[in-house]
């Protein structure tokens, strides 16, 4: 599974009876743990390393909230089927009972779906993020820990001659504590600009300042790709989609989604004087072209798009918000929005979730409380969300901003 704008964490709930402080890795005995929640399956509850069967089970850390996750069970719930009576799959998630029959009535499958979210075996596993899975051995020991979208049929038939499966999942690094401001920065400090190398121990993300001393003129990365340091200083909304190449490039080489490849990972903080502050994102731009391996130019093509429009021309039924501060935040399950515009609902979430940018052309101006609910993270459930509110989206073609990366 790659991992998009930021890596998934989620939470797992196990009842365990045995505490056992050390990580599970291959050769281990599967712990003496009750799996409970199950949908799908013949029980509630049972004890996988108390099972009598002989066969092998597939552990898929997932999630409806997580889109590249819908094909990786699609494509376990055949070979579910394929190898019934050797191998049984069981998807753990933190999604809730109604959310699994949800999916089960959209895609049925052989596949057992547990809930939990106390973090237990997820921790003991030391996964990094979701589309991850545990093989466990007819001996009940871990055979290997692995990338959902590794298991395929050679995999399979490999793993039931005997074979060694090699580990190919992410694992969490263990964090690396720091005192005060990692680039020196502090309440006095009127300008800076520092990009640095990979960062151990630190989780990927970004930060804007909204508020305190450094308010709309400093942004923060860490470990962050180049395409993703690009895209930010760019507003390029959409990932791929308004990126191009040029011969000398590679797009691996932008998008890096080896996890173990940290040489193409950047931590980037940049804090502007106040009088600069409506000039950060070009600052960036010409800073990263200098410093960067690879280089971008702005253009403007014809690409597909998708428009954001009213279902009907009748009044508007979206909320009119009478918030004084504005805030929003989305996941797979939905976005949540105070005192948003449609512009902003469109390029900043929709965009990311269709995976094509989202022009808005409701003629809605003025400031709405949005709010959707997604069952399953994918485009039909989305764009059902979206229709609750009276709007729809068609597909067509738009001039759009895009950067090509060069040397």
């Amino acid at each position: 599974m790659k991992p998009y704008l930021f890596l998934l964490f989620f939470t797992l709930a196990f009842e365990s009876y045995s505490q056992e402080a050390t990580l599970l890795k291959p050769g281990n005995r599967f712990p003496d743990i009750l799996i409970k929640e199950l949908s799908n399956a013949p029980t509630k509850e049972f004890y996988l390393n108390r099972d009598g069967k002989k066969s092998y089970y597939i552990l898929n850390f997932w999630g409806t909230w997580c889109s590249p996750c819908i094909p990786e069970m699609d494509s376990l719930a055949v070979f579910q089927k394929l190898y019934d009576n050797k191998i049984q799959v069981i998807a753990i998630s933190d999604d809730d009972e109604n959310r699994k029959a949800l999916f089960l009535k959209k895609r049925p499958s052989g596949i057992w779906l547990a809930t939990d979210t106390a973090y237990t075996l997820y921790n003991m596993l030391n996964l990094a993020y979701v589309g991850q899975s545990v093989i466990i051995g007819p001996d009940k020991k871990i055979v290997s820990i692995v990338r959902t979208d590794s298991i395929n049929r050679f995999l399979l038939a490999r793993l039931l001659k005997g074979d060694k499966i090699p580990v190919s999942a992410g694992f969490k690094e263990s964090s690396v504590s720091t005192k005060g401001d990692p680039f020196g920065v502090d309440s006095l400090t009127t300008h800076s600009i520092s990009i640095r190398g990979y960062k151990k121990g630190q989780r990927s993300m970004g930060q804007l300042y909204f508020e305190g001393p450094y308010k709309n003129r400093r942004a923060t990365w860490y470990n962050a790709s180049i395409g993703l340091l690009y895209r930010a200083a760019y507003g390029i909304k959409t990932y791929e989609q308004q990126e191009f190449y040029d011969a000398s490039v590679k797009p691996e080489e932008i998008n890096n989604h080896n996890l173990k490849d940290t040489s193409a990972l950047y931590c980037v903080d940049i804090l502007v004087a106040e009088h600069q502050k409506d000039s950060l994102y070009q600052m960036l731009q010409k800073f990263f072209s200098m410093y960067l391996p690879v280089k971008a130019r702005p253009e403007k093509r014809m690409i597909p798009v998708y428009v954001l429009k009213r279902i009907t021309d009748t009044a508007n039924s979206l909320p009119v918000s009478v918030a004084k501060e504005s805030s929003y935040s989305f996941s797979g399950r939905g976005y949540n929005g105070v005192k948003v515009t449609l512009a902003n609902f469109a390029s900043d979430y929709l965009s990311n979730e269709l995976r094509l940018p989202v022009v808005d052309e409701t003629g809605l101006n003025g400031f709405f409380d949005i709010k959707t609910q997604v069952n399953v993270r994918d485009i039909e459930n989305i764009k059902q969300s979206i229709e609750k509110l009276g709007l729809k989206v068609e597909k067509t073609t738009r001039e759009m901003n895009v950067i090509v990366y060069y040397k």
